[in-house]
């Protein structure tokens, strides 16, 4: 067996696309008021979207519908959830600056015991498991400050970031103690874009990267893999750039996106598939990694992506819009059997020690493990159609697993309760 980075997640435009065939689509019946900030699904059909508006909407069925869930005095911006229950989404003007609920958004309640120095308003969250949530703002200002739990909010600790940057815009964590957070150091025109790393869980951090230009800042962060990762610039004018990395965040490269467009929202499904979007028209898309982009055809104003795995992907801006393949994870009774095999789970839910099984594989077919907010978890390798996994590390919740490289096999579902 080997292990791979987890992955950190994408933005948040929904589509429905026509069965059987690839695509983002908006999904009709989404919520209508406000602007969409973020969108985040615990598994491939439960998920929830903030907007502008204060309000926070959930659905059970993949997006099919939603149910109003909250109306808060806030701009709220971003969502995070560790599972089905426990949950997280941050306030724009920082009043209060964080909601909390532990039943699935049902109630949700401010979070008041954040120390000073506070953010002035909370842009990006990112929750890593249960008890280790990480959350950073503000995209104005001098607010550099990031804040974090290890204990599922009971406790909460803040920390300033000038002189290193001066606004903070999103942040993605491969584990509790190596990630990024993005903004600008600077203000004003004079303002940089600037990419901030940690390897001790916040203790410390690092510039992995300051951009040459001016008037311009870190907005989204989409890391497809462990290695490659991508980030958007926003800019007002002139010609428009975004970043890329292949080593895992250690350096980064500008890549020239084009001319007269504000970029927000990137999000990459596969190192090679990627959009872009922003409040400039409809997003553009990649097959190449970036080389070459065109119209997509989709989404207004798309500040956030956020993908479930290879075959499921959500994004929000003007509404909500999904993104699918021929099959995906969402109904797996709606799944065909494929006449490769069926990936058995042994004993499911899981404890400690899992089994993994695929009849008809050859040797050294891989299953990815994916948890259920779509990052890759863990890699193993079949010998002889079977493999022995371990799940000591992994919180409990939900987890999917499926065959790489293999779009025709059905993922399989299953339970750690450690």
């Amino acid at each position: 067996m080997f292990r791979t980075s987890w992955v950190c997640g994408l933005i948040g435009l929904v589509v429905q696309s026509t069965p059987g065939l690839a695509g983002w689509a908006p999904l009709p019946n989404a919520p209508a008021i406000g602007s969409h900030e973020d969108v985040f699904f615990a598994t491939p059909q439960i998920g929830w979207v903030v907007n502008g508006a204060g309000h926070i909407s959930r659905t059970t069925d993949g997006g099919q519908s939603w149910e109003f869930q909250e109306d808060e005095p806030s701009y709220l911006r971003s969502v995070g959830f560790a599972d089905t229950l426990q949950g997280w989404a941050g306030s724009l003007d920082g009043v209060p600056l964080l909601y909390a609920t532990t039943d699935g958004g049902d109630n949700w309640t401010p979070v008041l015991n954040i120390p000073d120095p506070q953010p002035t308003g909370i842009c990006g969250i990112w929750v890593v498991n249960e008890r280790v949530v990480y959350a950073c703002g503000k995209y104005d200002g001098t607010s550099a400050r990031v804040i974090k739990t290890t204990d599922g909010g009971a406790t909460w600790t803040s920390q300033d970031l000038v002189p290193l940057a001066n606004t903070l815009i999103d942040c993605c964590f491969f584990d509790a103690d190596h990630g990024f957070v993005v903004g600008a150091i600077g203000v004003g025109n004079a303002r940089q874009a600037v990419i901030l790393g940690t390897t001790d869980g916040g203790v410390t951090w690092t510039t992995r990267h300051t951009t040459t230009r001016t008037a311009e800042w870190c907005w989204k962060i989409s890391f497809p893999t462990a290695s490659i990762g991508y980030v958007s610039i926003e800019r007002f004018s002139g010609s428009t750039y975004y970043l890329q990395t292949t080593d895992g965040g250690l350096t980064w490269q500008d890549r020239f996106f084009r001319d007269n467009y504000i970029v927000q929202g990137i999000g990459f499904a596969t190192p090679d598939l990627g959009w872009i979007g922003g409040p400039t028209g409809q997003c553009y898309e990649t097959t190449d990694g970036g080389a070459s982009w065109h119209p997509a055809g989709f989404g207004v104003h798309v500040n956030r992506f956020r993908f479930f795995g290879p075959p499921i992907g959500y994004a929000v801006g003007s509404t909500v819009y999904k993104y699918t393949t021929a099959t995906g994870l969402e109904d797996e009774s709606a799944v065909p059997q494929p006449a490769l095999g069926v990936l058995s789970i042994t004993p499911n839910p899981v404890q400690s020690m899992g089994s993994f099984q695929m009849e008809g594989l050859l040797q050294g077919r891989l299953v990815e493990i994916y948890s259920a907010d779509g990052r890759l978890r863990d890699v193993l390798r079949l010998v002889a159609g079977k493999a022995q996994w371990h799940a000591s590390d992994l919180a409990r919740g939900t987890y999917f697993a499926k065959v790489a490289g293999d779009s025709d096999t059905q993922p399989r579902k299953f339970v750690v309760i450690r």
